[in-house]
């Protein structure tokens, strides 16, 4: 995990101010952090957490300023390169259309003098926010410095899906987030650089046994180089997602998160486990929502804040994808499909206009498309996001195994009976009965909190209407929109 931090003003900014941006960003990066002024009105910063190859690349004299954040697991495989940010550091000067056969996460930016140029990875897991106005320009890995350079309110921006989903917007006034996939110079999208739009073939007819084949000999691929030569921590729930990581990733150390009451499996894990009450959530969720200046999109934020603050590895896996990307939701096996939109509690709010987008890659397929939809908005528009931005706090570098390329590409192309049928994920389903020995698969809650039972601690009123939902809906706009100004006009 890294820091990126560009700015380009009309007039000198003063040091200081700088100063204290990169001071916010260095919980990024908390190894060592990278300032250069291309002029007196373009800074560039970069904070590191130095996992990948070597550290010689941040010792060189550029001709330009470069930052990176991200980790391309295959970067070995392009050469004899020291390290992967040299080879994005060149990739970028001289071939763009590499990043296509890249696996891993990645967002960049480049400044010169012919302008600040940037991009982010198609997935959606590192995330670019931007502000622009008449005399400011800023590209950031995180809102907080951007915030340190302007006077901004946030925005009302309603709660509708199952999570509160940000994709392109955010709540404050001016700062947007950068398309996944698109290349951006001074402000403007160029042209896309990889887009997950064209991983999608729709030709695919692969018969059940075929398919596991397939999926059993990528996932070992992936844990291969995704795995690290030190210890790391796994986010783990005790379901199919986290306990097939566990199995095919080496040098894994399971930490659980207990809430107290919320998850009949948890006592049954054998890992260490961490204990959260009602008033200890309610405190972790307040500092969540101080650290990051973004609402807390889903209750299970702040167990994943919570293990990433008490951690004592550096690198955190996740299965995080797994359901939108294999069809795990159980209300897939009862929905409704709709040729008009999607009908998912996930992403049944379309608010940046996807659904024609999802609809057209699979040839007017309705239940392929509603997938794609939940992988939009609650991957892209709350979880990934929110791992990035948690790692990004407490200085972690987050790995989400199912969103590499490889195992996306494939699972975006399965037909949907090996995504929803008499059981849904089907395909991960009998991978973990094979690893594990067992047809006993237990229900299980993985991060569920104490959203509701909290409020007491909250110092928040809200109307309660009985429905834990709704409630938690009234919970995290009250907490979000009071702490912070809204803009009235």
């Amino acid at each position: 995990m890294c820091g990126i931090l560009i700015v380009k003003s009309k007039y000198p900014i003063p040091k200081i101010i700088h100063d204290q941006s990169v001071k916010i960003l260095k919980r990024r990066g908390p190894d060592f952090t990278i300032e250069k002024h291309i002029n007196d009105c373009t800074f560039i910063a970069q904070s590191v957490l130095h996992i990948t190859g070597e550290i010689d690349f941040y010792r060189r004299e550029l001709p330009d300023g470069f930052a990176f954040n991200g980790e391309i697991y295959n970067y070995r495989d392009f050469g004899n390169w020291r390290s992967d940010v040299d080879l994005v550091y060149d990739t970028v000067k001289s071939n763009l259309n590499l990043f296509k056969d890249f696996e891993g996460t990645w967002a960049w930016g480049l400044a010169n003098n012919d302008g600040i140029f940037y991009a982010s990875d198609p997935q959606g897991e590192k995330s670019l926010y931007q502000y622009q106005d008449e005399g400011l320009f800023v590209v950031c890995s995180d809102i907080a410095p951007i915030l340190n350079y302007i006077d901004s309110r946030v925005c009302y921006r309603p709660y509708q899906n199952k999570s509160w989903t940000f994709i392109s917007n955010t709540p404050w006034q001016g700062i947007t987030r950068c398309e996944p996939g698109m290349l951006y110079h001074n402000g403007n999208s160029q042209r896309s650089i990889d887009s997950m739009w064209d991983w999608v073939s729709v030709d695919n007819n692969l018969q059940f046994n075929e398919a596991y084949e397939e999926l059993c000999f990528r996932l070992n691929k992936v844990a291969k180089y995704i795995s690290t030569n030190e210890p790391a921590q796994l986010s783990y729930s005790g379901g199919v997602d986290s306990s097939i990581l566990l199995k095919l990733v080496r040098n894994l150390d399971p930490l659980a998160i207990d809430i107290n009451g919320k998850d009949s499996i948890v006592d049954s894990l054998d890992c260490e486990k961490i204990k959260v009450d009602e008033l200890q959530w309610a405190e972790e969720y307040k500092n969540l929502l101080h650290d990051s200046k973004m609402p807390v999109s889903s209750w299970s934020f702040v167990g994943s804040y919570i293990l990433a603050k008490k951690t004592k590895h550096r690198i955190i896996f996740t299965g995080i994808g797994a359901d939108e990307l294999f069809g795990g939701y159980e209300v897939y096996k009862n929905l409704n499909f709709d040729y008009s939109k999607s009908v998912s509690p996930y992403s049944e709010h379309d608010h940046d206009n996807l659904w024609i987008k999802c609809l057209n890659v699979y040839n007017g397929d309705a239940k392929q498309a509603t997938l794609l939809m939940d992988y939009w908005y609650q991957i892209v528009g709350c979880d990934a996001y929110g791992q990035d931005i948690i790692g990004g706090i407490c200085g972690k570098e987050t790995r989400n195994f199912f969103l590499t390329k490889s195992i996306m590409k494939f699972a975006l192309n399965l037909p949907w009976y090996l995504k929803v049928g008499d059981e849904t994920k089907p395909l991960l389903k009998r991978l973990y009965r094979d690893l594990f020995k067992t047809d006993m698969i237990y229900p299980k809650k993985g991060f569920a909190g104490h959203a509701n039972d909290s409020l007491p601690y909250l110092g928040i009123n809200i109307h309660t209407v009985g429905d834990r939902h709704r409630d938690w809906i009234s919970i995290a706009q009250e907490t979000y929109y009071s702490k912070f100004k809204i803009d009235t006009k």
